[in-house]
């Protein structure tokens, strides 16, 4: 697993008004926690820790004065568009400790139902699992080549390092194939070719009395 280098800076002023100036100077907030130490408050490089995201390293080891630890990226905050970083989480690790890490999973080839004029349906993006810091896999790789329409890829059927196991349920769906359904409308009703006949029936008459002398 790569390790990337981020140097932090301690956090020691706080309030609206020098977060508001931090953000300006692209530092962002981060908190360090875990293995029953005292959390510890910084600020981060906002554009160092974009490219460390990208390189889609779990492992950082966080570096300020004189001092460095051994972290995993926990949580990333964005903002509703999901551009700006608001805020970061780092989990303390220690390299001989498993740990539990989210790992993304990518599908690759193009699926023969898809070609058939099948619907791919990738419906888990990615997969919980617990190994070694050293041994996390940047991701979970899984071909699709040969995924036929009705044919259905589970949690049990993936691949992974050999010391990693799965957290979660081993029957969950990660990717299928199936068919393209098409909404059928609804048949309008055919207009009658005759008039619409309304009749209306004249009350009858009551009959009068006969006059008895």
């Amino acid at each position: 697993m790569e390790t990337q280098q981020l140097q932090v800076k301690i956090k020691k002023d706080t309030g609206s008004l020098k977060a508001r100036k931090n953000r300006e100077s692209g530092l962002i907030p981060a908190i360090l926690y875990g293995h029953k130490q005292e959390s510890i408050m910084f600020l981060l490089n906002e554009k160092e820790f974009s490219k460390a995201l990208n390189t889609e390293a779990k492992m950082v080891n966080l570096k300020w004065d004189s001092s460095e630890e051994i972290a995993l990226i926990k949580d990333v905050q964005f903002d509703t568009f999901g551009r700006k970083i608001l805020h970061v989480d780092f989990v303390r690790i220690a390299l001989t400790e498993k740990v539990t890490t989210n790992v993304p999973i990518v599908l690759y080839g193009t699926s023969q139902g898809v070609k058939e004029g099948g619907i791919l349906d990738h419906a888990l993006k990615e997969i919980e699992i617990e190994c070694l810091p050293t041994e996390i896999p940047k991701n979970i790789r899984i071909n699709i080549s040969e995924l036929a329409i009705g044919n259905t890829i589970h949690i049990s059927d993936l691949e992974l390092p050999a010391n990693a196991k799965v957290l979660g349920n081993p029957d969950a769906i990660v990717v299928s194939v199936h068919f393209a359904t098409e909404e059928k409308e609804a048949p309008e009703e055919e207009e009658s070719s005759e008039p619409e006949i309304i009749s209306a029936r004249k009350p009858e008459k009551e009959e009068e009395p006969e006059n008895k002398d």
